[in-house]
This record gives C-alpha cells, sequence and structure tokens, in this order.
C-alpha cells in the first residue's frame, strides 16, 4: 500500500473512533481523492466507499464496472471491489456490500455531496444503520496541510502569477472585451501547467468589479476603468487563487486611491493577524476594522477568507462567529474588498499558510497599485 494513503487510512479511521462512528460512505469528490490519492469522476452511476473503523476489514466499494479496472490499476490499497454493470444495476453490489457491513451501527455519509440515489441504496440495504454527517472525519485532517500539499499550492500559484504577468505585458484598453481577456487568461494558465478547473477566471472592469462574484462579459475594458482578476488553478489537485485590481491607462483619481489604499491595508492587516493559536473570527475582525475606519465597512459584503485545498472552498472559514483556532500547516486565503455599486470594486487576494509562528504568503504578486496598459 502507498505509504501516504496507508497513513491517511489510519488516520480517518482514527477519527472514526473518536467521533463514535463505526463507517465512512465517500463518493467520487474531494474527500475520496484525499484518501485513494484516485480522481474519479461522479457520472450518473452510483459509486460508494466504506470505509469502516475497524482495521481489520477493508474497504468496500460499490462500483461502476467501467471504473473497476482503474481501481485494479492505480489503487494504492487493497479492497473489497464489488463491480455493476448498466445490465445488472448497483442493487446486487449493495446487497453485497451490506453482508460485509454487518456490525455497522452508525454510517457517517457527506452531507453535502451524497445524492439521492445513493443515499436511497443506503436506506435500502442498510435500514438499521443510523446515518449522521460524515465529513467532520475528514474535514479535520484535511485542515493540516504536509510539505507535498503545499509545495503543489506554491506551484499553482506561481503558475497564476506567471499567467497574469503575461496577459498584463500584452494588454491595450479598448483592444478586448472582459470575455476575451479571460479566455487569454485561461489560455495561459494551461500553457504553463495549470490542470483545467471547473472555476472559470472572472475578469471585471468598470462597474462590473462592484460584482464580489460577477461574470466576465462583452464589456470593453477601456481607458480609466477599473479592472478586478480573480482566479485559480490547480497544481497535483491544489488549488492557488488569487485576486488583482488595478487601473486602466490613467492614473487613478483620489477616490480611487483612497478606496485601493483602504483594501491593501486591510489585506496587510488580515495577513499580520495570523499566526497559530489565533481564533479565525479574530483575523476576520483584524481585516474588516480597517475597512470600517475607513468608512467603507458597509461594502466588505463577504468573509475575509476560505480554506484552500483539494477544493477551492472548504475550512477553515476565516469569518466572524468562526471561533475554530489556526494550526501550523492550514491553508486559506486572505481577500478583503470595498464594493461600490454603480462605481466599482476593489478586492487584493493572497493565499496563506500558518508557519510554527506566524504566517507565510504563497502569492507574492505586486500589492501595490498599479497602471495598466498606459499608452
Amino acid at each position: 500500500m502507498n505509504p501516504m494513503q496507508s497513513n491517511r487510512l489510519e488516520q480517518v479511521r482514527e477519527q472514526l473512533k473518536a467521533q463514535k462512528m463505526d463507517c465512512l460512505a465517500l463518493i467520487p469528490g474531494f474527500n475520496m481523492r484525499y484518501l485513494t490519492g484516485l480522481d474519479f469522476s461522479l457520472f450518473e452511476r452510483a459509486f460508494i466507499m466504506f470505509v469502516q473503523a475497524d482495521e481489520a476489514q477493508e474497504p468496500v466499494l460499490v462500483i461502476p464496472e467501467l471504473e473497476a479496472a482503474n481501481w485494479r490499476h492505480e489503487s494504492p490499497m487493497p479492497a473489497h471491489l464489488l463491480p455493476w454493470s448498466d445490465k445488472t444495476g448497483p442493487e446486487d453490489a449493495m446487497r453485497q456490500a451490506a453482508s460485509m457491513l454487518k456490525g455497522v451501527e452508525t454510517l457517517g455519509v457527506e452531507y453535502l455531496r451524497m445524492r439521492v440515489m445513493e443515499r436511497e441504496l443506503v436506506g435500502r440495504f442498510l435500514p438499521g444503520v443510523r446515518v449522521v454527517r460524515g465529513e467532520p472525519v475528514i474535514s479535520h485532517l484535511r485542515l493540516h496541510k504536509d510539505a507535498a500539499e503545499i509545495a503543489c499550492h506554491r506551484k499553482a500559484v506561481q503558475i497564476c502569477e506567471s499567467a497574469l504577468a503575461e496577459v498584463l505585458s500584452t494588454f491595450l484598453p479598448g483592444a478586448e472585451t472582459e470575455r476575451q481577456i479571460c479566455n487569454r487568461l485561461t489560455g495561459a494558465i494551461l500553457n504553463r501547467g495549470g490542470e483545467v478547473t471547473p472555476v472559470e477566471p472572472l475578469v471585471l472592469s468598470g462597474a462590473n468589479s462592484a460584482s464580489p462574484h460577477g461574470r466576465s462579459g462583452e464589456r470593453r475594458v477601456v481607458q480609466g476603468d477599473i479592472l478586478l482578476f480573480d482566479f485559480v488553478t490547480t497544481a497535483g489537485g491544489y488549488y492557488a487563487d488569487i485576486t488583482r485590481t488595478f487601473f486602466v491607462g490613467d492614473p487613478p483619481d483620489e477616490k480611487m486611491r483612497v478606496v485601493y489604499s483602504a483594501v491593501k491595508a486591510a489585506n496587510e492587516a488580515g495577513r499580520a493577524a495570523v499566526r497559530p493559536g489565533v481564533a479565525c473570527q479574530e483575523v476576520d475582525r483584524a481585516a474588516r476594522q480597517v475597512l470600517t475606519d475607513a468608512r467603507l465597512g458597509p461594502h466588505f459584503i463577504h468573509r475575509t477568507g476560505h480554506g484552500l485545498g483539494l477544493d477551492v472552498h472548504e475550512e477553515p472559514g476565516i469569518v466572524e462567529g468562526n471561533e475554530m483556532r489556526l494550526e501550523e500547516g492550514m491553508v486559506f486565503t486572505i481577500e478583503p474588498g470595498a464594493y461600490l455599486e454603480g462605481w466599482g470594486g476593489i478586492r487584493i487576494e493572497d493565499d496563506v499558510v500558518v508557519t510554527r509562528d506566524g504566517c507565510e504568503s504563497i502569492t507574492t504578486f505586486n500589492r501595490e497599485l498599479q497602471v495598466v496598459g498606459s499608452i
């Protein structure tokens, strides 16, 4: 068995026992990838991996026949495979799985991912089992990134920053729409080895930048605009997520300078607050207070940050009310912003890792106010 996956399987079993669960059910996605190292897609066929707390029991997989060969060739761990075909359906495989799970009384499931189809199979063939939320079992482990995981984050960041620099170097005011710039950025990311993700870059200009989750459109980017980039990629499955805001062609006016300066200071305050033992909400408060003092508090309308890993949004949430204490190896974003409807928005987002005595920003792209596309 692959040593990394063997260690993770052991840790999952320890967490199951600690949280008084007999078994964890996973479907294709980030948690299964974390545990197995394999990236299966979630299609229309039922696919469930059962991991019991009992070390003597190998994982049991109700697996589509089409995927079974991939598991056999690539899997880092032994398991009982119960393949099913489109002709037979998954019922017999689930019946066999139930016979192997006779001692299971409490089953953790992925509350945010398991579909009705898999849930109905579990209910039909394991009718006496108590189903509970299983996310805490693996999310607790995924919170802390090891050196190999952090190296993947670094590589993803390097790809993003290099791609952004390329796009800016050839940008001319009035020559392209948001969509065209978005497409160029996507190409630059892929050409540098970035992996395909389901998250499209945001390239927002002018008043469009006031929408934190807007969509790149057909608006032409012109002289005097605010120009905001928010985009991601992955390396080895691990995300980078970066936002930078620029001013197009002309030096920004006084209002633009004031808002940009406040957001930059909020970003700095958030990063400065990060260290082991600090509650997540304290980092949010540190960044938010700067914008409140600048009379921009009502215009900071989202949390200060979110965890990064195999998923672009995972724990820890850097938000008021989250009293989780930061620990070494946690990776998350610091991304304060100010959004003024009808005028525009400014956001500066960095990816940070908690170190033994503080914080390191994995992102290094210039945070100073910059004018791009000067003629």
